[in-house]
């Protein structure tokens, strides 16, 4: 509901930036000298404000996790996690990133492209050790959604079990040590 309102004013904002663009750059000259008083301020803030918006959502989109400890990434709840792998695939060179669905994702949370292969990864944000069962749920969302490759990424370990598992069925596994050296390409 807050996400479709943001979006309604953001909209609104727009509409707002490109009417003042008009009018600053034809407007002024075929509009009468009684309403530059009102409309030059109105269309300085409507561009202003636009600028400053988008200035800020480009900073929140690109240093979101700037200078993130593991620590924090342990509190992470597991959508901001999956949010978090995303913007880090990314950081480390995959492409076209997609965040699935939050229910019903077929065992594959992000899905990324690195040197022509698609790779699907199931994010688990874990206290414990992390067991068969996203081993099994990645590589069945890999073929699901007919990827090339399936990951599991955790901020955990993997039991014995699992990396047999994963080792069996060609599921790639990224452990808490992974993590970290992916972090080595966040903005600091």
């Amino acid at each position: 509901m807050l996400h479709r309102l943001m979006r309604k004013c953001y909209g609104l904002l727009t509409a707002a930036f490109i009417l003042a663009l008009v009018y600053a750059f034809g407007g002024r000259t075929w509009l009468p000298r009684t309403v530059k008083p009102v409309l030059d301020p109105a269309s300085f803030a409507a561009i202003s404000g636009w600028v400053v918006v988008n200035a800020l959502l480009f900073y929140r989109h690109h240093f979101r996790f700037r200078d993130l400890q593991l620590e924090q990434i342990d509190t992470m709840e597991g959508p901001v996690f999956e949010e978090f792998c995303a913007y880090l695939l990314k950081r480390n060179g995959f492409k076209h990133i997609q965040v699935t669905k939050q229910s019903g994702d077929q065992g594959i949370d992000v899905i990324g492209t690195k040197k022509k292969a698609q790779v699907g990864f199931q994010c688990k944000r874990y206290e414990g050790v992390v067991g068969n069962k996203a081993v099994q749920e990645a590589w069945a969302g890999q073929s699901f959604y007919k990827l090339d490759q399936a990951a599991v990424i955790t901020n955990s370990e993997f039991s014995d079990s699992a990396q047999q598992l994963a080792e069996e069925l060609g599921v790639m596994l990224i452990d808490r040590k992974q993590l970290k050296r992916l972090m080595r390409r966040l903005p600091n």
